[in-house]
């Protein structure tokens, strides 16, 4: 695949355009890499919009995704995927609550819910720590009927109004996800959360990525990244 465009969103986010023009659902994820050998395993990257073609939003952590951060418009990049289940889009309310760079899955699935009905009442909760820009991606978003709340610091439970909701879809650190599905099971809200686990292979070989749930062992790759928050977090 090719670079269509890099943007630096800042210091540690950086947006990567590609011309991958596959279908693509919401909450699906790609094994990213912009190097031959070294490091091993690609980089796990969640969907953040289709426009060209699919893009991506990443936060700098590592040597991965600094190599990725490296490349330029015209560049190859090499996409697996995409990979794992994806969100409901055919609902009437959702709340969507992301943290961190668990907020990039959001942005396509917003967009996603309201093209599908456009009378669809979507609440977006964002959470970040540090100085960032990446909150200004989502503004725009307000344009389709979204309510779109950032909290900087703390906790992103104390700014969801919970009782007006019926539904909840979260991604982000596994200490916030656990928090919010603990707190719609005691609510009686449904939830589900897109986890983010070490991943080698993305297609469910190497178990590499094994999630403990209600039931039984799961894959994170293959079975998820999507679970019902009830079955994770207990």
């Amino acid at each position: 695949m090719k670079v269509l465009e890099k943007i630096d969103i800042d210091k540690r986010y950086f947006l990567i355009k590609t011309d991958f023009k596959e279908k693509v659902l919401p909450g699906q994820f790609f094994m990213l890499r912009s190097w031959e050998n070294y490091p091993t395993l690609s980089r796990p990257i969640s969907i953040f919009d289709f426009s060209q073609g699919a893009d991506f939003l990443i936060e700098e952590l590592g040597e991965g995704t600094s190599l990725l951060r490296t490349v330029k418009k015209g560049d190859s990049i090499k996409l697996y995927g995409p990979y794992g289940n994806s969100f409901n889009t055919d609902v009437d309310e959702v709340a969507l609550v992301g943290g961190g760079v668990g907020i990039a899955p959001m942005y396509y699935l917003a967009k996603k819910i309201k093209e599908k009905n456009p009378q669809a009442k979507v609440s977006l909760y964002i959470g970040l720590n540090g100085e960032t820009q990446i909150d200004k991606l989502f503004l725009n978003l307000k344009n389709l009927g979204l309510d779109v709340k950032v909290k900087f610091g703390g906790y992103i439970t104390d700014i969801i109004e919970f009782e007006k909701h019926k539904l909840v879809y979260a991604c982000g650190p596994d200490p916030m996800m656990e928090k919010v599905a603990l707190i719609c099971k005691d609510k009686n809200i449904k939830s589900y959360v897109s986890l983010d686990k070490r991943m080698a292979c993305g297609v469910g070989a190497c178990l590499g990525c094994t999630v403990k749930t209600k039931n039984r062992n799961k894959r994170c790759c293959k079975d998820g990244p999507i679970f019902l928050g009830s079955d994770v977090y207990e």
